[in-house]
């Protein structure tokens, strides 16, 4: 007499007892074979207690251990075979946490699609970690490997955090401390032009663009994919190729929004425009560091189309109280620089010694565009003070074109054409003259205001903040 209650089949066609489908009657369902053939499949519980531990505080050795983190990279070793119950593949993925510490995990698979994306949050259960081999391939500060293959072991599991992710656990870079600069970490103009040559080399950039997934077939037989990605940061752009599965990661990332920061990056010697992500690089995805804020507010600022002229109102700056002030506080592009992206929500006020190197007084008159505005979200120029919009007939006030003055310079740096905001008292204060009395001025008068600017230093009293995005020029001193 069995103990075990027998499956009935609901198939009429499977009636026959010596049929090829018919049941083993070995005492299992197929549900319980499938189950202990693929237990990841299932919902999964753990038989025993794991201790919850930190990646750095990892020590190897047998031990029942388990481990949150994010995956930095990751690439996928296909070994196929024709066994019916064989792995089908190994996905060397690199997990890192708050405490910087990398681990390479092992995951074998047969049946399962594990579907991993950069920068996904993924937790770890496993028996045992050993050290790396002598000679094998691993990331800066991954000296622990372990290896798992949860679709035959039940002591062990792999789990993708999509659902309770809430995108604040384990963004803190390596060695990152809030208002300090990250070592290694350098622009994207300074990694092209030699930095990549430097150990350990940081290099923080936004997503510009992501091209469209390609697919095709391997020299091998094996299909694959890529995905070309353009992105920048405020001194260059270039282009990242992700390959394999690693393409799938730029379907979750946003143009002008999503900051990866990579670590040993290479360049493509062919193209020194082009980033290459090897075994030894890793990638984080929206970092939690106070510079990934102004690069996205930097990144979002190129989206939106500037103002031609912008103006102030009167009261945004008190211009008084620093003038008269018996403390008068000098900055240099680099001080304001600093202190823009240390504190990017304060309002402050100083001034600032440079040297005039450009000015555009007679390209702008020849092109009828000494004064500009915006009416009916169109620019306006003109060599005159008021004019008419073309689109609504309207009488349009115009103020001198903040092209006129070309790049400034002082010892730290410059400051681009076009980049600032004037006042109306400091443009009387640079040029002699009003917007009325400029545009009326005859051509060897606006020669001999170019002339006399050109390599004059002035000083700037200047006024910042987040709101405007731009340094504001209050008044002038010759």
């Amino acid at each position: 007499m069995s103990f075990y209650h027998p499956e009935l089949s609901t198939d009429k066609t499977k009636g026959s007892i010596n049929g090829p489908s018919c049941s083993s009657s070995d005492g299992f369902t197929a549900q319980e074979i499938e189950s202990a053939l693929h237990p990841v499949l299932h919902k999964w519980q753990p038989r025993g207690k794991y201790e919850d531990v930190d990646i750095g505080a990892l020590v190897p050795g047998p031990g029942c251990v388990a481990l949150i983190g994010r995956v930095v990279n990751f690439y996928d070793q296909a070994t196929p075979s024709k066994k019916p119950h064989a792995a089908k593949g190994c996905l060397k993925v690199i997990v890192k946490d708050d405490t910087g510490a990398i681990v390479k995990v092992r995951l074998w698979y047969a049946k399962v699609d594990y579907s991993l994306r950069l920068g996904q949050l993924v937790s770890v259960w496993t028996p045992h970690v050993s050290n790396a081999e002598p000679g094998s391939v691993t990331l800066q500060n991954s000296s622990l490997v372990t290896t798992i293959f949860p679709e035959r072991d039940n002591s062990c599991y792999f789990l993708v955090q999509e659902q309770s992710d809430d995108g604040t656990l384990c963004r803190t870079p390596e060695g990152y401390n809030n208002g300090k600069q990250l070592a290694g970490l350098m622009t994207l103009k300074n990694f092209m032009e030699g930095g990549y040559d430097v150990t350990a080399g940081k290099i923080l950039i936004c997503v510009k663009s992501i091209g469209g997934r390609k697919r095709f077939t391997t020299k091998k037989g094996y299909p694959t994919a890529k995905v070309d990605v353009n992105v920048f940061d405020d001194t260059s752009e270039a282009m990242i190729t992700l390959w394999g599965p690693v393409a799938a990661s730029a379907a979750m990332w946003k143009p002008s929004h999503t900051v990866l920061l990579i670590s040993n990056p290479r360049v493509n010697s062919e193209r020194r425009a082009m980033i290459s992500l090897t075994a030894e690089t890793h990638v984080e995805v929206d970092p939690d560091m106070r510079d990934v804020d102004w690069l996205r507010r930097y990144a979002k600022g190129l989206t939106k189309r500037d103002h031609v002229n912008q103006q102030l109102p009167e009261d945004m700056f008190d211009v008084e109280e620093v003038s008269t002030s018996e403390v008068r506080i000098l900055f240099t592009l680099a001080d304001i620089d600093e202190r823009a992206r240390g504190s990017p929500n304060e309002k402050f006020m100083g001034y600032l010694n440079v040297m005039i190197i450009g000015l555009n007084t007679m390209r702008l008159y020849q092109r009828n565009m000494l004064c500009c505005a915006e009416c009916c979200g169109v620019p306006v120029y003109a060599n005159a003070a008021r004019t008419k919009c073309k689109q609504c007939e309207a009488e349009v006030l115009l103020r001198i074109n903040p092209r006129l003055v070309g790049t400034l310079i002082d010892e730290t740096g410059s400051i681009a054409c076009g980049k600032l905001v004037w006042y109306t008292e400091a443009w009387e204060q640079l040029l002699g003259h009003t917007a009325e009395e400029l545009v009326l001025s005859s051509t060897q008068l606006l020669k001999y205001l170019e002339h006399r600017l050109l390599f004059l230093r002035v000083t700037l009293m200047f006024g910042w903040s987040e709101e405007v995005g731009k340094l504001a020029i209050c008044q002038v001193k010759m």
